[in-house]
């Protein structure tokens, strides 16, 4: 995972704002160390020597697995039980709904390959799910098939088996994100291969000779940035001066928007403001911090006059060298992997000064604690339909992901010790993957100078949530009744975009219906009404009121109010 087990909790704190009672307890990292071992020696978990030896070596600055936090959610999901009031029972059915009808006003009939229920209330959160594959990945499988290649599409590394890729082969992974370094991880250390530090601190890697050689790539052409040293507290934030709190409640109150432009330059003063400060008390030692703090924020947003009283010409902020850092000089695979070399070492040395302290790092940091706001900009339409299509969605989201979604140091330590290696080999931007001499084939169309062939090509990636695609028959007939809907995009040209999310209420979480109105105790929350909502991926963060647990609450509340009515 890419949060610390200590900020990862599924219970509601002090800070949560919420209707329901504060019921508190562990985070994932508290629960490590009191009580999973024994959870886990009661439970024939799969892995458990690992799992146990995970628990054991964990601290406030690990990262949990996915297995262990899967664990965590097992025991919460006891104790919920074990805690019911005496009015209210659990049935568990392990089935896989297929659809919901709604029968009056207050029933819905709930249909499973095998049963039918009538219920109150609906809550669904589906994951990720899969899709259907594309024209693209379709004629990629068919070619895989033909030729006796190994073809994987985007799914979760968990459920792909890839023991079938020998030492000889050599494997194509499109994407540089997390599932990038799971993969890199999957084909390398779980091979045998050894990870260690040289005298100097730097990682190296130690071949066991069943990797295969690997290439890699994406349209950037470079690695997610790597999550930097956490250096805050539980709970701890910086204020936010430019896309504040109270701007966005103004823009909620009073139903007005702002332009996408305006969206991109409100994070980006965020940001640098935040590196300023940080540069400032870094290398400006004869600078008053707090007389440069109240400059930039009285300088009507235009810090450059405020750099130049304070002779601050060196390392200006550059949004566009962030999300853009190859120099124009690159225009060769040979320069590009020692360029790539060389920034990736930045990054981790950047990463290592903490999120508190490197002035890369804390406007990275503050990126990810504008989210709060940043979500309410997309569930609350205060931008133009036309500007969440082409800046939202097609601009900064991808921006988003490259700075401030990134891995932990050590997996960006890990693909350096690869490239030195010789074991991995990133192509380079503008990737493009083809089929050639019955193999798969990658270059880069920018160097355009080396053309890559495999035997293997994985889809580095997690599936997209989409309704227009999905696999899941649920979505697929709640579609196709008119109970729920697609929600689209009316653009100013007179056409509509389908965004493939399931469209809700931004409040409440209840499903809209093809008519537009909100399905009474209908309740879809979670990665199928991605991009109707923003980042619901994540897991809940404890200390800062968190948007999951508020709209777990919300919901919970709501069908304790019909069953309240039963009563």
């Amino acid at each position: 995972m890419n949060s610390l087990a200590s900020k990862i909790t599924l219970y509601n704190d002090s800070s949560v704002e919420i209707d329901g009672p504060i019921v508190e307890g562990p985070t994932l990292y508290q629960w490590a160390k009191q009580s999973a071992a024994a959870y886990i020696e009661q439970h024939d978990f799969a892995r458990e020597s690992g799992l146990l030896q995970e628990v054991s070596e964990l601290d406030q600055l690990s990262y949990s697995s996915r297995a262990l936090f899967g664990v965590y959610q097992w025991w919460y999901y006891d104790q919920l039980i074990a805690h019911l009031p005496a009015n209210i029972h659990i049935q568990k059915h392990l089935e896989q709904v297929s659809n919901v009808h709604r029968k009056d006003d207050d029933l819905f009939v709930v249909i499973s390959d095998s049963s039918a229920y009538e219920v109150s209330a609906v809550s669904a959160a589906l994951g990720e799910g899969t899709d259907y594959l594309s024209q693209e990945e379709e004629q990629l499988s068919e070619f895989a098939k033909e030729h006796d290649l190994t073809y994987v599409p985007a799914a979760y590394i968990n459920e792909v088996d890839i023991d079938d890729i020998a030492p000889n082969d050599s494997v194509i992974i499109r994407g540089l994100g997390l599932s990038f370094v799971d993969y890199l991880s999957d084909l390398t250390e779980r091979r045998g291969g050894v990870f260690d530090r040289d005298d100097n601190g730097d990682m190296i890697y130690h071949r066991s000779g069943d990797e295969p050689t690997i290439y890699a790539s994406s349209r950037r052409g470079l690695p997610y940035h790597a999550r930097a040293l956490d250096q805050k507290i539980v709970g701890e934030t910086s204020p936010r001066h430019f896309l504040s709190d109270q701007f966005i409640t103004q823009l909620i109150d009073s139903d007005s928007q702002i332009s996408g432009k305006q969206f991109m330059h409100l994070i980006q003063l965020e940001m640098s403001y935040s590196y300023y400060v940080h540069l400032v008390k870094n290398d400006y030692p004869r600078v008053k911090l707090d007389d440069f703090k109240k400059d930039l924020l009285a300088s009507n947003e235009k810090f450059a006059s405020v750099l130049d009283k304070y002779d601050i010409s060196q390392n200006r902020f550059s949004w566009d060298k962030l999300v853009n850092p190859l120099p124009n000089n690159i225009k060769d695979s040979n320069s590009f992997t020692e360029f790539v070399k060389t920034y990736l070492k930045q990054d981790i040395e950047n990463a290592k000064r903490g999120n508190k302290t490197d002035p890369i790092s804390s406007a990275f940091e503050k990126l990810r604690e504008l989210r709060t706001n940043i979500r309410k900009v997309v569930s609350y339409n205060l931008i133009s339909n036309d500007d969440f299509l082409n800046i939202f969605l097609r601009e900064f989201n991808n921006a988003n992901s490259f700075l401030s979604v990134g891995p932990p140091i050590f997996r960006i330590e890990q693909v350096l010790a690869l490239i030195k290696a010789s074991v991995l080999t990133l192509v380079g931007p503008d990737m493009e993957v083809f089929t050639e001499e019955n193999q798969f084939a990658i270059k880069s169309g920018l160097l355009n100078d080396k053309v890559y062939h495999a035997t293997a090509l994985i889809e580095g990636r997690l599936p997209a949530p989409d309704a227009r695609r999905t696999t899941n028959s649920l979505i697929q007939n709640l579609i196709k009744s008119g109970l729920g809907r697609i929600y689209q995009l009316e653009l100013s040209n007179g056409t509509t975009f389908q965004t493939g999310a399931i469209d809700t209420t931004a409040d409440t979480a209840e499903l809209i219906s093809t008519n537009g109105l909100p399905v009474k105790n209908f309740f879809v929350w979670g990665l199928s009404t991605e991009q109707r909502h923003w980042l619901t991926n994540g897991s809940p963060i404890p200390g800062v009121n968190d948007i999951r647990l508020r709209m777990a609450d919300k919901i919970g509340s709501q069908v304790a109010a019909l069953l309240n009515q039963a009563i």
